[in-house]
């Protein structure tokens, strides 16, 4: 049962115990006892409407009211405990994940997988409802991709779904932008500080792989309103906290309070992406890649990211590497993955380049030498590539170190350069670390050097902790504990 239901059943046994008592200094007063007992059947009645709870339930629910009917305060008080214990013992979480955008659900996927097989819990997916922005931030389309999510993902329709009379112990978002965000936005009944209103615990889980030493401090309002931010590293804590006095201005609180909550919402726990990636196994290939993506060539993940374009403003880098791969097409393929929300971005923030970026990906989608990579999940990449080329700042970049398998950094601004490496160096180097970067090893080494070296191709398995039952068991016990004080 859920605890709500919980609560008020121990407030019925509490109720009746207290009546009971009250029953023994008020014998001579028929209106005290004729009160008394009214509360004793109130309340007796709301523990008879429990009709699911079972036949222990029906069975200590009797004997219960043998105690009470026979004035047996004692042995009513003794019943009323292992009463409350079959109740306790019986109570349900509800936990509810709200995600919006497809690509970003395995920030969440293995929370969810460890809370759909705890019997503690009833685990929810209500994908939510968000809106794209044109360049004013007015919205243009209205979207929920409830449909893209995985078929083994029973996703709820956000608007038969009520939020608002369910109220469930824990919500888990994905999305901490609220109304400040410029290219997508979820609809207002879903900011963080009006889902607050309606649930125990509040869990904000960034969509993102933080990058040590790399990723952005910068404030987000559900990192305020959540009741936790899930860290995946303590540089991230520590450096959030850190940052407290320029999210206190963004609030315009005090330096020291913000400190002070950042330092009680903030906590690593891990990261559900990397419980993903490290899971990965026999991933199907894409209907549409059969035949493209082989084996014999060294396939190459290229991720474009929105902070490389940003850096660069131009798509000069870009354009080189489809290059080397339309040049080297007998030994190199590229699965080409722009950042999902690159053309919403770019007519949003940086206009003057999405003509560019529209002949770009024309030319790219007639040519034979690389496949588009638009699936809403990355995984099917991250799989079936050898390699990955992609900006250090990006999550995907940190995510898919954990396969094992070589990771060059791009520099976006660098173009038309060589490296001074030696072959041999580069091996030696990646034998010892599959992470290397511009410009002291180009996508030519690298390509050259793992194309003669098909074990490089395989990566190494990493055996890590579950972050997902980490995260589910972390906030069960915290309800448990409110519970019980």
């Amino acid at each position: 049962m859920r605890k709500k239901t919980a609560k008020k059943l121990f407030k019925c046994v509490d109720d009746i115990l207290s009546s009971m008592e009250m029953l023994t200094k008020f014998k001579g007063n028929s209106y005290m006892v004729s009160k008394v007992k009214k509360v004793c059947s109130d309340n007796t009645a709301v523990l008879e409407n429990e009709k699911d709870a079972g036949q222990r339930y029906s069975e200590l629910l009797n004997e219960f009211k043998k105690k009470i009917e026979s004035s047996d305060i004692e042995g009513a008080k003794k019943t009323a405990d292992d009463f409350k214990n079959l109740i306790s013992d019986s109570v349900f979480y509800k936990v509810v994940f709200m995600p919006y955008k497809a690509s970003m659900w395995d920030s969440l996927e293995s929370v969810w997988m460890a809370a759909d097989k705890d019997e503690r819990c009833e685990a929810l997916v209500v994908p939510i409802t968000y809106y794209e922005l044109d360049n004013n931030q007015n919205p243009i389309k209205k979207v929920n991709e409830r449909n893209l999510f995985p078929k083994y993902v029973n996703a709820v329709n956000d608007e038969e779904y009520d939020l608002e009379n369910d109220r469930p112990d824990i919500i888990y978002i994905h999305n901490p932008y609220d109304d400040t965000n410029f290219v997508t936005r979820v609809e207002s009944r879903y900011y963080s500080w009006n889902l607050k209103k309606y649930c125990e615990k509040l869990v904000y889980i960034p969509y993102y792989k933080w990058v040590d030493g790399v990723s952005s401090t910068s404030f987000k309002s559900a990192m305020y309103y959540a009741d936790y931010t899930v860290q995946s590293s303590d540089d991230a804590v520590r450096r959030c906290i850190e940052a407290s006095p320029e999210y206190a201005k963004e609030l315009g609180l005090e330096t020291i309070e913000i400190r002070n909550i950042m330092e009680n919402k903030l906590i690593n726990l891990g990261s559900p992406e990397v419980d993903k990636v490290v899971s990965l196994n026999n991933v199907k290939l894409p209907y549409e890649w059969n035949g493209k993506v082989a084996r014999s060539r060294v396939n190459v993940l290229y991720n474009t990211t929105l902070d490389e374009i940003f850096e660069s403003r131009t798509f000069d880098k870009v354009k080189e590497t489809l290059a080397f791969f339309k040049e080297n097409s007998e030994k190199a393929f590229v699965i080409w993955r722009p950042h999902p929300l690159m053309k919403q971005t770019l007519t949003s923030m940086l206009p003057n380049l999405t003509d560019e970026y529209d002949e770009i990906m024309n030319e790219f989608i007639s040519g034979d030498y690389g496949v588009l990579d638009d699936n809403p999940s990355m995984h099917y990449a991250m799989f079936w590539s050898d390699m990955y080329y992609g900006y250090k700042t990006s999550s995907m970049t940190e995510l898919y170190k954990y396969t094992g398998k070589i990771v060059l950094e791009d520099a976006p601004k660098l173009t038309k350069f060589v490296s001074k490496r030696s072959a041999g160096n580069i091996l030696n180097e990646l034998k010892e670390s599959n992470v290397v970067s511009e410009p002291v090893c180009s996508l030519e080494n690298i390509v050259d050097i793992i194309d003669g070296n098909d074990e490089l191709k395989y990566g190494k398995h990493l055996d890590l902790e579950n972050s997902g039952s980490k995260i589910n068991n972390y906030m069960l016990e915290k309800l448990c504990q409110e519970d019980e004080n």
